[in-house]
């Protein structure tokens, strides 16, 4: 994982550097892109990391991190992973029953399960 912080606005070329696929999370400010802005608290995904290139905003802070892809398939439902769908069920149900261990100090806040739009 790479952490890059700027206060300027600057060209960032990284992509010769990483391998495999990568994330970028934008925790303040921005970055443009092929034409397009990305502000804060936004996350975009590449499979090709030679695509790491990108103009970062004035005081702008930012996660990169990834690798090489896993070789089984991994399913994905909010913020459940797992290569096993059953075992995704499963933790969905835990959830909305809230059966999960609490965090320390955060005991009464409860985030519910999202609605997501059917496709």
């Amino acid at each position: 994982m790479l952490e890059i912080k700027s206060k300027t606005r600057q060209k960032i070329s990284i992509g010769g550097h990483l391998y495999g696929e990568s994330g970028l999370y934008l925790l303040e400010g921005g970055i443009e892109s092929e034409g397009h802005e990305y502000g804060a608290k936004q996350m975009l995904v590449t499979k090709d990391s030679h695509l790491c290139e990108f103009i970062i905003q004035l005081n702008s802070s930012l996660y990169i991190f990834g690798g090489e892809p896993f070789p089984e398939e991994r399913f994905i439902d909010w913020n459940f992973v797992s290569t096993d769908k059953g075992l995704i069920d499963k933790a969905k149900q835990d959830w909305k029953a809230q059966e999960f261990d609490k965090i320390m100090g955060d005991e009464t806040e409860f985030i519910p399960y999202p609605t997501f739009p059917k496709r």
